[in-house]
């Protein structure tokens, strides 16, 4: 009988375990904004008066 309450057990902790990680790997990801997606950082590095460069 305590074969069997331990294997239930283990198998409790195991399904757990797979379930923690299965929602882990599907949560969406955080966004990190970079340098080329902020638009006032572009306009900060290149000024509309600026010449185009030929």
């Amino acid at each position: 009988m305590a074969y069997l309450l331990l294997i239930l057990v283990l198998a409790v902790l195991v399904y757990v375990g797979w379930r923690i990680t299965r929602a882990a790997a599907n949560r969406p990801r955080t966004r990190v904004i970079g340098p080329d997606d902020d638009p006032d950082f572009l306009r900060r590095i290149n000024p509309r008066d600026d010449q185009p460069r030929s």
